[in-house]
């Protein structure tokens, strides 16, 4: 989202563009591995040839979803209502099949409005709250929100992340919002419990993008919040000639959080210290949208990446000392290939060239092209131009991104969710008629996207006019990834602002086979070993995924660890590099199949 706040120095980039990007310059919106290493390359078993066979089929009415995003009252351009709609998949009640909560927007009762007023008690629907839905073993889901906890009496939602805060093994929640946030902690009944205040967690300021990670490697998750802009209600912006949205507003500063565990004061199952300070990450201003964290440094210890709104990203590196040191420019992945800093919002991470490092997809606005840092021994390179993403993302605005093998070849596909945040005068080159109605909304709406690897690490636009993601428009922000059919391939979910959720089911022809790893550490309640990073070996091939499940754009991801291998038929062995650094070796197996690896169950190496 283009915040305007302020010009972006310019660096040395890499500046193999195109003349029209040359031209773009700085502007704002306008009218497995990608590659296996090992033996060879494998080639994609899709192609982006026009009336392909679709791979997404939606099933969201005939599964029991029925959640709509409630933004608020469309003329007053409450730039909250247009950021939020996160949404997570995870297994709140562990009977093995994932559960699905949606953040919702509706100002609640004596918050502020879009327009400064107080919203009146009468005003405020108490029935409009974010909404958990329980999976039944048929595969239907049971909205289960009233008297879960969930409900959330916050200011206006923006994001949600999911992780197990006191290693009981129960997946609690926290919840971001324009407005307070909140820490809740699962009971195993079904209920979840505040404990917001009594942890330590204040964050006063608009949040937007949350993870749950181990920076200090002692065993507890620690917490990462990305904060988003000073936002002041009721200023808008004219924008060719018309009022729309404005997000010129200061930056403001992020929040970490040291989980203490329960060696804390008081009544409160476990607690956190501020780190903000002594860590130096409130040391930079910045508008954060989008979060992922992973050892970008390979010395062992995980680091931060935030991508920021209309200026440089950050890229924390852990020192051992306990602090951070940003290094994002030094390192090229702050800006464009022309040394400009885009309308970051989603962030998908992955090995995408084979070398052992996380490479990037960070998701901007129209006009703008979706970036792909790729890593080069020790720097990065935005490769989005010869990899074909730029070309498919320019006319679009992306937010939830999600890196992901669609057909089990081998190689990580892309899905992108769009949606504007500037109103298009004259739609019609990318509207269908069927949008165009008289939903107030319309202006604003886009169609998503899927990018096929064609094996060799670039990506091909999938044109398919039967494939249920790809059809229609909307403005779309979440994307959730997960087995949420538990058949062995990842499904997707997609929030919309002012419309429904949408759930689809993967159904590609599949090209190879594919495994599905839990990785838990006994030690620590048995908890989903965040940080840890998963690499299996067959047939001379290898992959690598990294198991941290926030990620996309105000999401948290199913926690198993997906892999597509091809033709390979069964699996030599596998390699779990654990959070702490220490590695261990567990030995090979079928494909096709749902796996858990335990912490000291392998082979130390």
């Amino acid at each position: 989202m283009q915040t305007m706040i302020g010009e972006s120095p310019r660096t040395g980039g890499v500046l193999l563009v195109t003349l029209s990007l040359l031209l773009l310059g700085c502007r704002g919106e306008s009218s497995g591995s990608g590659t296996s290493s090992g033996s060879g390359t494998m080639q994609g078993g899709l192609t982006s040839a026009k009336n392909q066979p679709p791979i997404f089929t939606e099933v969201t009415a005939s599964v029991g979803i029925d959640f709509s995003h409630e933004p608020g009252r469309f003329g007053s351009y409450f730039l909250p209502e247009i950021s939020g709609a996160g949404a997570a998949l995870f297994d709140f009640d562990a009977d093995g099949d994932l559960d699905l909560y949606f953040v919702n927007g509706t100002l609640r009762s004596n918050s502020v409005a879009a327009d400064g007023e107080d919203v009146a008690e009468e005003d405020a629907d108490a029935s409009m709250t974010n909404r958990l839905y329980r999976q039944e073993a048929d595969g239907q889901f049971v909205d289960v929100t009233q008297g879960s906890g969930l409900e959330d009496p916050g200011v206006f939602g923006m994001g949600v992340a999911v992780g197990d805060v006191n290693n009981d093994g129960l997946p609690d929640v926290y919840l971001t919002n324009y407005g307070p946030d909140r820490l809740l902690l699962n009971t195993g009944e079904g209920v979840f419990v505040d404990i917001t205040q009594e942890a330590g967690i204040d964050n006063p300021r608009w949040s937007s993008a949350a993870i749950f990670f181990d920076y200090d490697q002692d065993g507890w998750l620690d917490l990462f919040v990305a904060n988003y802009l000073d936002y002041v209600p009721g200023r808008t912006c004219i924008k060719k000639g018309r009022q729309d949205y404005c997000g010129s507003f200061p930056r403001t500063p992020d929040k970490l959080y040291r989980n203490l565990g329960k060696r804390g004061e008081g009544d409160s199952p476990v607690s956190f210290a501020d780190a903000s300070q002594s860590s130096g990450i409130a040391g930079k201003l910045g508008a954060g949208l989008g979060v992922v964290c992973a050892d970008f440094s390979n010395d062992g210890r995980p680091d931060i990446y935030v991508a920021n709104d209309g200026h440089a990203n950050f890229l924390w590196i852990n020192q051992p000392d306990g602090t951070f040191r940003e290094e994002a420019i030094l390192l090229g992945v702050a800006y464009d290939s022309l040394g400009c800093g885009q309308a970051s919002m989603g962030v998908a991470m992955a090995e995408l060239n084979g070398d052992r490092q996380p490479d990037l997809v960070i998701s901007h606005l129209a006009g703008e092209t979706n970036a792909l840092y790729l890593s080069h021994e020790n720097h990065y390179e935005e490769e989005s131009v010869r990899t074909g993403i730029s070309a498919a993302s320019v006319p679009y605005t992306g937010w939830g991104v999600v890196l992901l093998d669609l057909d089990h070849d081998g190689d990580l596909d892309l899905a992108v969710a769009n949606g504007r945040i500037a109103r298009r005068a004259d739609d019609s080159e990318l509207r269908s008629k069927p949008a165009r109605g008289s939903n107030p909304w319309s202006p604003y709406f886009e169609p998503n996207q899927l990018l096929i690897n064609d094996g060799t690490g670039a990506f091909q636009r999938l044109v398919s006019r039967d494939d249920s993601f790809l059809k229609g428009e909307a403005m779309s922000r979440a994307l959730v990834a997960g087995d949420i059919d538990n058949d062995g391939d990842v499904d997707l979910v997609v929030t919309n602002i002012a419309g429904q959720a949408r759930l689809f089911l993967n159904e590609a022809e599949k090209a190879g086979n594919w495994l599905s790893i839990r990785a838990v550490d006994p030690r620590y309640g048995g908890r989903d070993a965040y940080g840890a990073l998963i690499e299996i070996h067959a047939g001379g091939e290898r992959w690598r995924r990294y198991l941290n499940p926030s990620s996309s754009y105000l999401s948290s991801h199913d926690p198993r660890v997906h892999f597509g291998l091809g033709k390979v038929k069964s699996i030599d062995h596998v390699d779990v590099v654990w959070p702490d650094g220490s590695t261990e070796r567990f030995l090979g197996g079928p494909v096709n199949d749902f796996r858990v690896v335990s912490r000291g169950a392998g082979e130390s190496r």
